[in-house]
């Protein structure tokens, strides 16, 4: 299941900014007064508006954007005595997976496109600071904007884009610290190696290592179990890797997301935490530390209070324990949204679903009859770990399904890898807690516990019996005829064994704009309202509005709206 938000039959509610998930489309002053402080945000932002190469890693929704955005701003508010920040979002990158796809130059458009989109940022980092003085060699920003756009419809001819090399790009900035008397640029690369296109990924990784200098510094926020690394390029070495995802644990990751709360109903008139603080925080639990989960949450109550409030202002408890479910929903639809943007490893989402409920079980199990300040919430695997498994593994940590937490070793009985599971299944499952009567009050006896070195311990081989699959289930999916659907009978077919037609490359950029936008999170209200006021059929044509003038024709969709059906449409294809 998919989380949406509601549409009503009347317009925007005034505050509904406040509950936009995205930090890259709120203005720098609300993005300001809108952001709680993550946990470990001192050292992170030290980090990042530092000199060096750093990879910010995490799921979807976990705060790389807000801590990219706040190192960026943070950097801007200092004066350009030390540094120029230039921010930059690659979300869109998958627009040149075509190139890929149809011919043998793809890294050259693709680097290009890499070097105008930061070019770009820098007359963005100008608009914010006119003090900023800009090097000759950097080209006016209309040229820029052509250029990308010309690159993403895959019309560019060589000699456009003959002169934006890494090469150039560096000239720029070296001059542009020279200008300005700073000892360093600092590229923040929000989205990076989001691509699901592999090669695409190493190709940015070259780059990333290439542009690296004394007087650049590249930050770059990435994903776990997703992201390929070129062979030149090696975490630790040429990047220090810094986790963002907060673990769901403790008084500080409650403080953090009651702050957050509190932060997003200010102005709305409306006393929920207050008067509901251990409904917000098991809520927060729920959310997995992914702060978008949570947020989703909160814009419900808001959006729906009387779906969700009694007289008396309070949170009706079973209305909370319903909403709660909605974190762990939006993990599970990035999951299963990997077998239309990664279709060659759809054995693996299909499979993997079936380990994760596995991983479930065994917990469920394991907490059987035991105490409610002893049952787990986490389960450890004896390493190696089964080269499928850990495939599988790495897409629940994309997900934010499961994070984890290190190795343990457990001497004779061998070393482990240890896993928290999201908080959201295992109390939506019956996980913790079991079948006793269920209360917020007793799903946080469980997950405010002092935690023993004590939970499930599986291996391999028996999380595969558990799941009922075994290893020859896990195969490589060759792309289908786009005529009959029939899957090739080998990668260097050219003719469809089935109907005989010739087979087309196969691009899952085409593949995922292609789709309805039923497939986006949106209600079915809004859905139909799109359908019926518009020509909007597919997500090309949500990503086609560039000036979302369509949208704003759409009764009931304003700025804000609009603003998040573009979001979940660049989503869908990042």
């Amino acid at each position: 299941m998919t989380m949406t938000f509601d549409v009503e039959n009347h317009n925007e509610l005034p505050i509904e900014e406040n509950f936009i998930e995205q930090a890259e489309y709120i203005d720098r002053a609300k993005f300001l007064a809108l952001s709680a402080q993550h946990p470990d945000e001192v050292s992170i932002l030290k980090k990042l508006m530092g000199g060096g190469a750093k990879l910010l890693i995490g799921p979807r929704g976990c705060g790389k954007s807000t801590l990219m955005r706040k190192a960026f701003f943070r950097i801007l508010e200092s004066g350009t005595d030390k540094a120029i920040p230039i921010y930059v979002n690659f979300k869109l990158a998958l627009k040149l997976e075509p190139f890929y796809v149809n011919g043998p130059n793809a890294t050259y458009w693709f680097k290009a496109w890499l070097v105008l989109k930061v070019l770009l940022a820098v007359w963005e980092t100008k608009e914010l600071d006119d003090d900023i003085v800009l090097p000759a060699q950097l080209p006016p920003k209309e040229k820029l904007n052509k250029l990308v756009d010309i690159l993403e419809a895959s019309r560019a001819e060589d000699d456009q884009v003959n002169d934006f090399s890494i090469g150039f790009l560096t000239v720029v900035m070296d001059n542009l610290a020279t200008e300005n008397s700073v000892k360093r640029v600092v590229i923040l690369i929000d989205d990076a190696a989001h691509s699901f296109s592999e090669k695409q990924q190493e190709d940015f990784f070259d780059f990333f290592r290439a542009i690296k200098s004394r007087t650049i510094s590249p930050k770059a926020a990435v994903y776990p179990g997703i992201t390929a690394h070129s062979a030149s390029f090696h975490v630790g070495h040429d990047a220090e890797q810094i986790d963002a995802w907060v673990k769901p644990s403790g008084q500080e990751y409650e403080e953090f997301m009651l702050s957050l709360a509190n932060k997003r109903f200010a102005g709305t008139n409306i006393d929920v935490v207050s008067k509901n603080e251990e409904d917000i925080r098991f809520l927060a639990y729920c959310s997995f530390g992914i702060p978008r989960a949570f947020l989703g949450m909160l814009r419900s109550i808001y959006n729906s209070q009387e779906a969700y409030t009694t007289t008396d202002g309070t949170l009706n408890k079973n209305a909370v324990l319903r909403l709660s479910r909605s974190g762990r929903d939006m993990s599970h639809a990035v999951f299963d949204s990997l077998s239309s943007k990664l279709p060659s490893y759809h054995s693996y989402v299909t499979n993997g679903t079936k380990i994760y409920q596995a991983i479930l079980s065994q917990t469920k199990e394991y907490n059987r009859g035991k105490e409610l300040e002893k049952q787990g919430l986490q389960f450890a695997i004896r390493t190696p770990i089964e080269a499928d498994i850990g495939k599988v593994f790495g897409f629940l940590q994309y997900s934010g399904l499961i994070m984890p937490s290190g190795s343990i070793l457990k001497g004779e009985k061998g070393s482990f890898q240890h896993y928290h599971v999201h908080t959201g299944d295992l109390t939506a499952e019956n996980v913790i807690v079991g079948q006793r009567t269920k209360s917020i009050a007793s799903f946080l006896k469980v997950v405010r516990a002092t935690k023993h070195q004590a939970w499930p311990r599986l291996t391999s081989v028996a999380l595969l019996d558990a799941a009922k699959t075994k290893a020859s289930d896990f195969t490589l999916s060759l792309p289908v005829c786009h005529v009959c659907a029939t899957p090739r009978s080998n990668p260097e077919a050219r003719f469809c064994s089935n109907c005989g037609t010739q087979l087309k490359p196969s691009s899952a950029y085409e593949a995922l704009v292609g789709q309805p936008i039923s497939v986006l999170p949106i209600s079915k209200t809004l859905e139909k309202r799109i359908r019926e006021n518009s020509n909007i059929r597919k997500v090309r044509d949500v990503l086609l509005d560039v000036d979302r003038r369509t949208l704003l024709g759409i009764p009931y969709v304003g700025k804000i709206r609009a603003q998040q059906i573009v979001g979940h449409a660049e989503e869908h294809v990042s």
